[in-house]
């Protein structure tokens, strides 16, 4: 049986690298003279990509905890988060 504080420990660790990602992406700059040759849209999918990705690891981290700590209901073979 794994601990639920485990999971969300790994949770948060895999959302912080996916949010630290999606901002590479929206930060990323190329030169002036790549982004004419493919007409512009490399730069911009990549941006809305990024913003993409920053955007949903908070949604999932949140629906990770719910999970972690039973909201969604019991979970075979995780013990769920207990505040007493």
């Amino acid at each position: 049986m794994v601990s639920g504080w485990i999971m969300l420990g790994l949770g948060t660790l895999i959302c912080t690298g996916v949010f630290a990602n999606g901002l590479r992406f929206a930060r990323m700059r190329e030169s002036f003279s790549r982004t004419l040759a493919e007409g512009g849209r490399g730069q911009l999918s990549r941006r809305l990509a990024g913003h993409m990705l920053m955007v949903a690891a908070p949604l999932f981290w949140l629906l990770w905890a719910a999970m972690c700590f039973g909201l969604l209901g019991p979970i075979r073979n995780i013990q769920t988060i207990q505040l007493h």
